[in-house]
C-alpha cells in the first residue's frame, strides 16, 4: 500500500460529485480522466457546505465502495465480484474504472474496501488463474 501511496504525484486533482449520483459521475471521471490515479484529490460534494481536510475524501470513497459493493458484488459480510448474466453486457464498460477507483482509493487511504473477500484481495494482487 505504501508503494501505491509514493506513486502519487505532488498534483492535486478536484472532484466535484453530486453524492446523489456518485456512482456514475465517479465511474464517469475515472473512465475519462485515468492519469487522476496519480494525484491526490481534493473533494468537494456540490450542494453540500464542507471543507476537505481529509474528511471529504473519506466520505467519499466510503460512499462509493458501499454503492459499488452492492452493484458489482455479492456475498453478506464479505463480498467476492458477482454480475448476474443480464447485466454483464451493460456493465462491462465499468470494470475498467472501477479498478482504477481501487487503485487509488488504496493509494489514497493506504486501506482496501474492508468486505472484499480475501480471495479476491489475493487473486487481485497476484493475478487470478
Amino acid at each position: 500500500m505504501e508503494a501505491l501511496h509514493n506513486l502519487l504525484s505532488n498534483d492535486t486533482e478536484v472532484i466535484s460529485v453530486h453524492r446523489d449520483q456518485l456512482l456514475s459521475e465517479m465511474i464517469y471521471i475515472y473512465d475519462s480522466n485515468p492519469d487522476i490515479v496519480y494525484r491526490h484529490i481534493t473533494v468537494e460534494f456540490l450542494g453540500e457546505p464542507g471543507n476537505n481536510f481529509g474528511g471529504l475524501m473519506k466520505d467519499l470513497y466510503t460512499s462509493l465502495w458501499i454503492q459499488i459493493l452492492s452493484n458489482y458484488f455479492g456475498g453478506e459480510s464479505t463480498v467476492v465480484p458477482y454480475l448476474p448474466l443480464y447485466k454483464h453486457a451493460e456493465q462491462r464498460h465499468h470494470y475498467r474504472p472501477t479498478g482504477r477507483i481501487l487503485a487509488h482509493s488504496i493509494a489514497l487511504l493506504k486501506t482496501f474496501p474492508p468486505r472484499l473477500s480475501r480471495c479476491t484481495v489475493l487473486c487481485l494482487a497476484f493475478g487470478a488463474a
